[in-house]
């Protein structure tokens, strides 16, 4: 199916606004275009530094907003910031009406830092704030993953525009708060008849796959299609990532291929897509041709092909992407080694991974111990898993998987006094396994279910239903397991 082909629904019964004339996108006020590129960082300070040091007023420097951006950007310029602030304190500046552009600036300062404390006292200060300066203090409770405040000074704000909605609705898909952040985005178009905009939509689609609902995706893609929007940043990574999450890998590949211009997220977030749903000759043959074309792979991409590798028992080939990385000058993280760790697994290699598991420096974390331990499982080896569980529970000691996995490697033993003890001192230390969940769209709506669930509204009938295919699994060579595994609790 190509993009064209996906549920685009009619104006007049589509949940998104009518696109917009050429008149209405031009006369959009917040649409600014620079002439030139700002100076970097570096230069910005030293150019405000220049003009300080001649004497001249802080509010006619010319270099003082670039020099607070330059702030927002690096890092590493707490000291410069703090500087700043004190020269707009000493001349009356912070608190003036005609301060409000740099107090907000610095208020953004501090708040790309973290330091949420200053930034609101930036804020406080502030004599007339605008809908920049409420922006300012909403991005940064929402980087900080501060939601409730977040969501509390965004109902007080007195004014919103497009990008206090964006800034919402991203953080609460980016925090988990999916459901919520699709609530916003229908209030935002349909009750305040505000336009979607890409940033609007990247967080609008990045919801849905935290939902899974594939049919609202597809129109969502259809809106994007429809209004023209540009598929070369954030929203058509987002899409990619949505029709990877739903499942239909088809569509993901079209969505990429429609993209004019891919930067390394695209390939990487197909790349990734491939190898989860276990098609990793298309993963390796877009790696490929990635790297024919000149794009560079990142970390996260070698972890998307190193995956793929994984899923397929190509140990070699996982190898020598992985010495590929750091010829490249990538440094392995915890991640990559993971993945190591899992590609021998995987293959049988136990010895061999738990030799790299236990090689590796510092904490060798959840990830590692999690991949070696679901290796033991699979190959039925007590001893080792007995050892990879015991690494687990000291890096994660709050979470269960260590217990059920062990727990699964004994049912499969038959050593059920050692099942029941591992269940006993889970109970003991209070360790509760959040549980996994499945579900499936029918009718534009989701249904999950846990394992063994009995919630759902028509679960007799669903029951009923297995029963039924039941004796059809087993004559098609799927028998069920000939031991009670232990529920996810």
């Amino acid at each position: 199916m190509s993009p064209s082909g996906c549920t685009l629904l009619s104006p007049a019964t589509s949940p998104f606004p009518p696109k917009p004339s050429p008149s209405q996108r031009s006369s959009n006020p917040t649409t600014i275009r620079c002439g030139a590129a700002p100076p970097s960082g570096a230069a910005a300070l030293r150019d405000f530094r220049a003009h300080h040091v001649t004497g001249r007023a802080l509010l006619t420097n010319p270099a003082l907003m670039p020099a607070l951006a330059a702030c927002a950007r690096l890092l590493t310029t707490a000291a410069e910031a703090e500087q700043i602030h004190a020269l707009l304190v000493k001349s009356g500046l912070a608190r003036s009406f005609s301060g409000v552009y740099a107090s907000t600036s610095l208020a953004r300062v501090y708040a790309r830092f973290g330091r949420l404390g200053e930034a609101r006292k930036v804020f406080d200060g502030i004599p007339e704030r605008t809908v920049v300066s409420w922006n300012v203090l909403l991005d940064g409770l929402v980087r900080a993953g501060d939601l409730d405040a977040a969501w509390e000074v965004f109902v007080e704000m007195p004014e919103r525009n497009v990008v206090s909605w964006n800034t919402v609705i991203a953080g609460f898909a980016r925090h988990g708060w999916a459901e919520e952040a699709v609530e916003l985005f229908v209030e935002m178009t349909s009750v305040y008849g505000l336009t979607p905009d890409e940033a609007t939509m990247a967080g609008f689609v990045s919801a849905v796959r935290g939902i899974g609902l594939l049919g609202l995706g597809r129109s969502a893609h259809g809106y994007v299609i429809r209004r023209g929007l540009s598929l070369d940043g954030a929203l058509g990574v987002a899409l990619i990532n949505m029709y990877t999450r739903c499942g239909s890998m088809p569509a993901a590949y079209l969505c990429f291929s429609s993209v004019v211009t891919k930067n390394v997220e695209h390939w990487t977030s197909v790349i990734g897509g491939f190898a989860a749903h276990g098609r990793l000759e298309m993963a390796l043959k877009l790696f490929a041709e990635m790297r024919r074309l000149g794009v560079e792979p990142n970390g996260v991409t070698f972890v998307a092909v190193m995956n793929a590798c994984s899923h397929g028992g190509l140990v070699d080939e996982g190898f020598k992407h992985f010495s590929l990385m750091r010829s490249m000058g990538i440094r392995p993280s915890i991640q990559h080694y993971g993945c190591l760790v899992d590609l021998l697994g995987r293959a049988g290699f136990l010895e061999e991974a738990f030799k790299l598991a236990n090689s590796l420096p510092g904490d060798q974390g959840f990830v590692t111990w999690s991949s070696l331990l679901a290796a033991c499982q699979s190959h039925g080896n007590i001893d080792m898993a007995e050892v990879a569980a015991r690494k687990l529970a000291d890096a994660e000691p709050s979470h269960g998987s260590s217990y059920i996995l062990l727990s699964n490697v004994y049912a499969r033993a038959g050593q059920w006094e050692d099942l029941k003890r591992t269940r006993s001192r889970m109970e003991e230390r209070r360790v509760v396994k959040k549980p996994g969940l499945s579900w499936i769209e029918v009718d534009g709506s989701v249904h999950s279910f846990l394992t063994a669930d009995k919630s759902h509204a028509e679960s007799e009938d669903i029951y009923h239903m297995l029963q039924d295919l039941k004796p059809n699994l087993i004559s098609a060579g799927s028998e069920p397991e000939p031991f009670p595994l232990l529920p996810e609790v």
